[in-house]
């Protein structure tokens, strides 16, 4: 059985790794991103968030952390539309505890093809990460928010050195 765990991770991890290249090149040469929140989906009466709150915050870290923000004319000339989407769902587990995902998505258009010369055009995510857990506290999931941002924030700018 050992052998066989062995054999099964050395014949998958050039798939594996050859993914996350795939994940993380998709950042090169973006020049910024706009922002759009799903509606957040709170099961909860204890949880307080409000969609101005999270907006508000996403923006102000993604501005900390250096991230370009494109305005809305910007983003209908960009190439891909790339735009960031930020979805919560918060659901009362028991007592304090809630079930939370926090979920952050790089959405660009993109095209696919089909027969007879038709073209699909529509938002796909090319980059996304996600984060689910139980927290006793809403600031635990702004908290998660943050994290998500750095990790994008990082990617991007591993793959997108500005020259001095």
């Amino acid at each position: 059985m050992k052998i066989f765990s062995v054999l099964a991770v050395v014949v998958l991890s050039p798939f594996f790794c050859a993914a996350s290249d795939y994940m993380d090149s998709v950042l090169t040469n973006l020049q910024g991103v706009g922002l759009e929140i799903r509606e957040l989906n709170v099961q909860s009466d204890i949880f307080k968030l409000e969609y101005q709150d999270i907006e508000s915050h996403a923006l102000e870290t993604l501005q900390r952390f250096d991230v370009r923000l494109l305005t809305a004319m910007e983003l209908d000339v960009m190439p891909g539309q790339p735009y960031l989407e930020i979805s919560i769902d918060v659901a009362h587990a028991q007592g304090p505890s809630h079930l939370y995902m926090v979920k952050l998505e790089l959405r660009e258009m993109a095209k696919l093809e089909r027969p007879r010369d038709r073209v699909v055009t529509m938002s796909l995510p090319t980059w996304e990460r996600k984060v689910m857990g139980v927290a006793n506290r809403p600031e635990a999931l702004t908290e998660e928010l943050d994290r998500l941002l750095r990790l994008f924030s990082d990617e991007f700018h591993m793959h997108n050195v500005k020259e001095e």
